[in-house]
């Protein structure tokens, strides 16, 4: 069993895509399994997985849904199927199912490669109601190393977008450690935002509020973003998110201010005449932040809705001009375009601080911040060069924008198979071979039947028949011999003794009587136990005559 793993590692990679040198092997690989050594264990899996792929149909539709508008022949028919929708059940090839039972043991592997496997197999090939039972062999790989964390987790958090049932009733199995690494804390971020929903959101928001007070920077911004994410999944919460959001405005943290700036701007794209308080508020904060992301995602909610906010936005815009040079680029290009948008709504009181700006941006060191500035001066500024453009420029500037959507990270990942290298890193790595559609016709599984062929005789019959009897044949001359030199030999004995016994009378004809007894004796003696042998050597040839005839019959 050993050498199977080591035979499939040499398929995989001579000729990987040889998928008819599969097929008569196919049913013995999966029977040897769970005998194989466990590496060998992970190489067949995912040689079946792919096998599989191309030679069974997909258990994860539904085919033959009765046509309501097909009426029957007899009228009788029509009513009693009237208002009913028949479908064909699906019927799983018992190969395909043979991989799926013979591979459903290897969940309780010590190895986390094997259940890792495994679990992926199900997930590509089995139907959607079976797909659950690995659920619990992958939290359990939660305990072990934290490599092994970070791989399981990237895996679940792919799983847990389209089937967020599978891992809900294990939601407490990912919250966050004080002993998690920051890449496994974000993980477990993200498995949770993928599970949240109306039933558990405000346990996932407590926890939430826990997770933002984290010494660590980019756990506390990844929450925030998580928090943003909530808002616009779920709309039963986006108030409370957008409140406790403004709330951290005011934190000492600068990267959670930021973030939450960031986060709020795309919230309030969603509904923008809704929350104008909040962007008054966020003005008023805006000369105690310091990141250049946040300020310049304020700079952008001034600029989109300046209608909404006309006596804030002209004097943000006169703090800006005062300390324009000494912002950074992001900060100078939303200052530009908050100029160019204040100048077509409210050119009265912003004309003087656009040009004032667009001269400042002329001259700048940075070449996108020039070219930016004169693109800008030659669109909203009437001149016999920009000639209708400048027409356009309200539609242009001014247009409405759809709100952002927040998508996981990991929502593009499901085209790259479950446990492989492409999916981890999200890009298409040397060697890697994808997973080929679900055919819509099976092929012949008869390509996968084994024919049992008798092993090849030594002997032919006839031959092995002319050579029993034979033997027999030399058996019997020799039981026939043996009686022949048994008779031989007896009257040979006798003669001797006659011929003993007359000497022995004529020299001593007046011997004693107890010697004559004692000689008569022995020789008895000796005739019983040739008798004996005789007979020994008979019934030894009977019995083999006897087991050659059965033999030949």
């Amino acid at each position: 069993m050993l050498v199977a793993g080591s035979v499939v590692m040499a398929f995989e990679e001579v000729c990987p895509d040889r998928i008819d040198l599969i097929h008569r092997n196919y049913r013995k690989l999966c029977n040897l399994l769970v005998d194989v050594e466990e590496w060998g264990q992970v190489v067949i899996i995912n040689m079946l997985t792919r096998y599989a792929r191309t030679q069974f149909t997909s258990p994860w539709k539904e085919d033959g849904i009765f046509d309501e508008n097909e009426k029957a022949f007899y009228d009788s028919d029509s009513e009693e199927k009237q208002g009913q929708r028949e479908a064909k059940p699906y019927i799983m090839d018992p190969d395909h199912r043979l991989l799926l039972r013979n591979t459903k043991p290897l969940l309780q592997s010590r190895n986390t490669a094997v259940v890792m496997a495994v679990a992926q197999l199900y997930w590509h090939l089995a139907p959607k109601h079976e797909v659950s039972i690995v659920t619990k062999s992958l939290v359990r790989l939660l305990r072990s190393h934290r490599e092994v964390q970070y791989v399981v987790l990237q895996n679940i958090a792919t799983m847990s977008i389209q089937r967020k049932g599978m891992f809900e009733p294990y939601m407490k199995s990912f919250y966050v450690r004080s002993t998690d690494a920051t890449h496994i804390k974000t993980l477990k971020l993200e498995i949770l935002t993928n599970l949240a929903n109306e039933a558990n959101i405000s346990t996932i928001l407590r926890e939430f509020q826990t997770y933002v007070k984290s010494q660590d920077k980019a756990f506390a911004a990844a929450t925030i973003q998580a928090i943003g994410r909530c808002a616009t999944n779920i709309s039963e919460v986006t108030d409370t998110c957008l409140n406790g959001l403004v709330l951290l405005l005011s934190n000492r943290d600068e990267t959670v201010v930021a973030e939450s700036v960031v986060v709020i701007k795309k919230l309030l794209q969603t509904q923008p005449t809704q929350h104008c308080d909040i962007i008054k508020h966020m003005a008023k904060l805006f000369d105690n932040i310091t990141v250049p992301m946040a300020r310049a995602s304020i700079l952008w909610l001034m600029g989109e809705y300046c209608e909404r906010v006309p006596k804030i936005a002209p004097d943000v815009l006169r703090k800006m001009a005062k300390t324009f040079t000494a912002e950074e680029d992001i900060v100078k290009l939303q200052t530009v375009n908050l100029a160019a948008k204040l100048y077509l709504t409210n050119s009265k009181q912003t004309k003087l601080l656009t040009q004032y700006i667009l001269n400042l941006g002329k001259y700048d060191q940075n070449y996108d911040i020039r070219d930016r500035t004169r693109f800008i001066r030659q669109l909203i500024v009437p001149s016999e060069k920009s000639g209708a453009l400048n027409k356009y420029a309200r539609r242009i500037l001014l247009a409405s924008k759809p709100a952002p959507v927040l998508e996981s990270a990991f929502k593009d990942r499901d085209r790259f198979q479950l446990g492989t290298l492409s999916h981890s890193l999200n890009i298409k790595t040397t060697g890697y071979q994808e997973l080929s559609d679900w055919p819509a016709v099976a092929p012949d599984p008869s390509v996968r039947n084994v024919e049992v062929i008798e092993p090849v005789r030594f002997l032919s019959e006839t031959f092995l028949i002319y050579f029993i009897r034979v033997k027999r044949t030399i058996l019997n001359l020799q039981l026939r011999c043996c009686s022949l030199e048994s008779g031989s030999e007896s009257e040979e004995e006798s003669s001797r003794d006659l011929e003993k016994t007359s000497s022995d009378s004529e020299k001593s004809s007046s011997g004693s009587e107890a010697s004559s007894s004692e000689s008569e004796s022995q020789q008895k003696k000796k005739k019983r136990a040739k008798k004996v042998t005789q007979r020994k050597s008979k019934q030894t040839a009977i019995l083999q005559v006897s087991q050659i005839t059965n033999y030949s019959h």
